[in-house]
């Protein structure tokens, strides 16, 4: 309980821990008293409203007396004026009415301009009490400052109302904690002492005071649990999070949350209960049409002064957005709700219901709408959206496949990979048994979708089969061709255009809808553009842009005129490439798609590459990027980082562009097998300018041998062109072979040194020139060391690979300090030199590679 001086304010050490944060609040009290002699401080119960206003009394240099008032067990009238009584030292006869104890009281606190009153815990008291605490301040004139907590706004009182928010969870510029973990971790090291360590994991210290609402009740009492957990496990705990914000030991005062939370519940009248109840189903705040749709009954009380009067107590949280306000229940708050109305019965299935009906409505509708404000709306929509998919067992699997659906729209801006999660979570173990076939189709044409964009083509094939078929079985042509569609862009995904264009053949001929007719042509168009067939692709982009831009399709059109400026750049035509490539950037960003924009932004990068301004393009590229790594698109990824390290190269930067490349390879493999070869050649360039010419040739001639797989003739002509060739006339003006001709630097004739023979195995190695084969079976370091360093040569030609690298690779899980590592590199290294690598192992940049100029055969 905060100390209750008679006389004089409190000392400035009083209290019972350090004071943290509230900087603001208290100079907003102090502003207020300045200008007013009533002060109400109202908030949820645990956010600190005694302890700021205990707080500010230490503080306060104008008002030399203190009197604090604690009203927690006062319920009346009577009570109330009693223990005001008491606190201003105020004779309190045994037969003295109500009437002469107030007016004595009044006449009290009017004697005294230098006293602050504090009236802490005013919420259960009758109105009563609230007209009393006014008569106080009828007319004007000298008197004490009053200072009132409170969970609810007074009535009819002339006072200056402060609402109390929770410490802020963010991050304060120049500070080492959020206001909220500042606190968790003063009262941490309190509770725990020295063997308490906040700075071992911040993370979590910032995560567990996010999870906490950054209230200071609930960040004291978790704290309190240091001394028995770290705060990783009372994270990971918060699931009971009542049981864990408590403690029974009476160390803290109100020492369990529940209950502080329960005594407001208590206090509100039964509709009220109802309303607050039922909130609890929303995620992420809510609107007033959403409270109307989920909190209304039929001859009941208007919502919105049923979430005025949750307010006014203290039980919802409002924003301040000048447009449309939001609501809110604090997280401990929701979960008692969610408690509550658990266990009445028929109450949580219906108030879910309500909400998934209105929330699944409200998506569907802003998805068929692309302006700016509407992909807003459904981005605020997301949390109560992703609720109803959680509510699958509650709702059934309709509500949550259409929620699904919604949230893996473009429009939602979802990651990809959150988005799979979702429509199988709607899906649910069994796949959608018993679910409308036509939404369950449409959840496997979508999942399907972006598992082929996050590189999962197996796993994307088997979705849209199985789409295809439930769309020919229901007799629903539209998903019908869309499945076929998908198909298509699969198999293109690996290179078989051919195939794909046969799925797009046989989209078309299921599909009556324009919209998607111009799409299907589209694709049509791409799989020509796909074997390098520009002839055949440009006119019918050119007609599905019409058709699209006919129909209205905004998305469809920016798409289409994104892949012709692709073809048209590829092709050589530089200027149209790069209006086409504009228009689509504008209309995909109004529209809002990461994914489209990022690849958008890599080739409208690669116009400005090509056409000489560099700067532009690497910044470009920079932004395409981080798009593109937000979306997970793996195969748009692969392509602008093998775009990127070209311009890098140009630009002189060999050491981020072979960065680039090298994450570039693994992706390029996974998902589109036709740019494994250019990205060969690319880090046979880098190889050749830094004079590692055997490197260069062996990597233009895997180039040729990749690309022998694949019908792209122009990425064919490019490699070529970088070997020496001159362009064919068919390609001469294509963007690869302009950039080929840029890049490409003599590669001298291969030197006829003898090669150094390796054992796949790094089992045995025979020196240049030598017959000898040196076996190292039993030498196991020398061994692991030998093969990093070929590892280190197919990998990163001309890079030397680090001394950490080796220490691992020769002694592997050995735990060894780094300079008895590095002694036993250097050791291995003169071993194997000795034993005849002697010129083949050089050192460079502080490591170690095979020297470039010396062939390597592995046999």
């Amino acid at each position: 309980m905060p100390p209750r001086p008679e006389k004089t304010r409190t000392s400035r050490d009083g209290g019972a821990s350090r004071f943290v944060g509230r900087e603001s609040a208290l100079e907003k009290i102090a502003e207020a008293l300045a200008r007013g002699r009533l002060v109400e401080l109202i908030g949820p119960p645990g956010v600190g409203k005694t302890r700021l206003a205990t707080e500010f009394a230490k503080r306060s240099p104008r008002l030399s007396v203190l009197r604090f008032c604690d009203l927690t067990e006062a319920a009346s009238l009577s009570a109330f004026l009693f223990q005001v009584a008491r606190s201003l030292g105020v004779p309190v006869p045994l037969d003295i009415s109500p009437d002469e104890l107030a007016r004595r009281v009044r006449e009290r606190v009017f004697s005294d301009d230098a006293m602050l009153l504090v009236l802490d815990n005013f919420e259960q008291l009758p109105a009563s009490a609230d007209a009393a605490l006014a008569a106080w301040f009828e007319g004007e004139g000298p008197g004490a400052r009053v200072l009132v907590t409170s969970r609810r706004r007074l009535a009819g009182a002339p006072a200056t109302t402060l609402s109390l928010a929770p410490l802020s969870t963010e991050r304060r510029s120049g500070e080492p904690w959020s206001e909220a973990a500042e606190l968790l971790v003063a009262r941490g090291s309190a509770f725990a002492g020295g063997s308490f360590d906040p700075q071992e994991d911040r993370a979590t210290m910032e995560d567990l005071a996010r999870e906490l609402d950054g209230l200071p009740l609930a960040l004291e009492l978790a704290a309190s649990r240091f001394r028995v957990l770290a705060p990783k496990q009372v994270l990971a705990r918060l699931s009971q999070r009542f049981r864990m914000l408590r403690r029974p030991d009476g160390t803290i005062a109100r020492a369990n949350l529940r209950e502080s939370i329960e005594m407001s519940y208590v206090m509100l009248a039964p509709p009220e209960q109802e309303a607050f109840l039922a909130s609890s189903v929303f995620r992420g705040g809510f609107s007033l049409d959403a409270a109307d749709a989920v909190l209304g009954e039929e001859g009941g009380p208007w919502p919105l002064d049923l979430l005025e009067s949750l307010l006014d107590q203290s039980m919802l949280t409002v924003d301040q957005d000048p447009h449309e306000r939001r609501y809110d229940l604090l997280i401990c708050i929701r979960e008692f709700a969610e408690s509550e109305l658990a266990q009445r019965g028929g109450g949580a299935a219906r108030a879910a219901e309500r909400h998934a009906r209105y929330y699944v409505g409200l998506g569907e509708r802003l998805v068929g709408c692309t302006d700016a404000g509407s992909r807003r709306a459904l981005e605020r929509e997301r949390e109560n959206l992703t609720a109803i998919v959680h509510r699958r067992g509650l709702l059934g699997a309709d509500l949550a496949l259409r929620a699904a659906l919604v949230l893996a729209a473009p429009a939602s801006g979802l990651p990809y990979i959150t988005v799979e999660e979702l429509l199988g979570g709607a899906l649910g173990d069994d796949e959608g048994e018993g679910a409308s076939p036509a939404l369950v189709g449409r959840a496997l044409l979508s999942r399907g979708t972006v598992r082929r964009f996050l590189g999962r083509l197996p796993e994307s094939a088997a979705d849209l089969e199985r789409a295809r078929g439930i769309g020919a079985s229901i007799g629903d042509h539209t998903l019908l061709a869309e499945a076929f569609a998908g198909l298509g862009n699969t198999v293109a995904g690996v290179g078989d255009w051919g195939r794909a264009r046969a799925f797009f053949e046989r989209a078309l001929e299921a599909c009556a809808e324009p919209r998607l007719r111009a799409r299907l042509l589209a694709m049509l168009a791409n799989s020509f553009g796909g074997t390098d067939e520009y002839d055949r692709a440009i006119p019918l982009f050119r007609q599905s842009i019409a058709e699209t831009d006919r129909a209205g399709d905004e998305s469809a059109s920016a798409t289409a005129r994104l892949a012709l400026g692709v073809i048209l750049l590829a092709a050589g035509d530089f200027d149209e490439a790069s209006r086409l490539l504009g228009d689509a950037l504008e209309a995909l960003t109004r529209i809002g798609s990461p994914h489209w924009e990022g690849i958008t932004l890599s080739y409208l990068a690669r116009c400005k590459q090509e056409t000489g301004d560099l700067p532009a393009a690497l910044t470009l590229y920079s932004d395409a990027l981080a798009r593109l790594d937000a979306a997970g698109v793996r195969r748009a990824q692969a392509v602008a980082f093998y775009q990127f390290a070209t311009a890098l190269i140009e630009a002189g930067e060999l050491s981020a562009a072979a960065k680039h490349l090298r994450t570039a390879l693994p992706l390029a493999r996974e998902n589109c097998g036709e740019y494994e070869g250019v990205i060969l050649a690319a880090q046979g360039v880098v190889a050749a300018r830094r004079g590692a010419a055997g490197d260069a040739a062996m990597l233009y001639r895997r180039a040729e041998a990749s690309l022998s797989a694949y019908p792209k003739p122009m990425f064919l002509a490019a490699v070529r062109v970088l070997l020496g060739d001159e362009p064919p006339a068919a390609f001469a003006s294509c963007s690869e072979v302009r950039l080929a001709l840029r890049l490409r630097s003599p590669v001298p004739a291969p030197r006829t040194a003898p090669p150094l023979l390796i054992a796949r195995d790094g089992s045995w190695f025979r020196a240049p020139g030598s017959d000898a084969s040196i076996p190292l079976e039993r030498r196991k370091a020398l061994r692991g060391v030998l093969r990093a360093l070929l590892r280190q040569r197919e990998e990163r030609p001309g890079e030397a690979a680090t001394v950490a690298a080796l220490v691992e690779a020769g002694w592997p899980g050995e735990r060894i300090l780094a300079s008895a590592g590095t002694e036993r590199v250097y050791a291995a290294v003169a071993t194997l030199r000795r034993l005849g690598l002697q010129g083949v192992i050089q050192q460079k940049a502080g490591g170690y590679l095979l020297s470039p100029e010396i062939p390597v055969v592995l046999s």
